[in-house]
């Protein structure tokens, strides 16, 4: 094995006892409780039930948090 083949990655590190981690998002209010949202260049859209005023287009947005912490 090289010395390249041995190189950790510097995100898996297990000597880095702390990192900061930046995300940004750019979020807009489309109608009613429809919402988006842009990360990395990907956009994802949010809606709520007609229970809670929405009319149900899009995933909840704790489906989105739900699905994250499954990954």
């Amino acid at each position: 094995m090289s010395d390249e083949d041995s190189t950790i990655l510097p995100g898996l590190d297990p000597d880095v006892r702390q990192r900061v981690i930046t995300v940004q998002a750019v979020t807009t209010n489309l109608d009613k409780m429809q919402h988006s949202a842009e990360v990395h260049g990907f956009e994802f859209r949010s809606d709520e039930p007609p229970e809670m005023w929405g009319d149900n287009e899009y995933p909840y947005p704790l489906d989105y948090l739900t699905a994250a912490i499954g990954l």
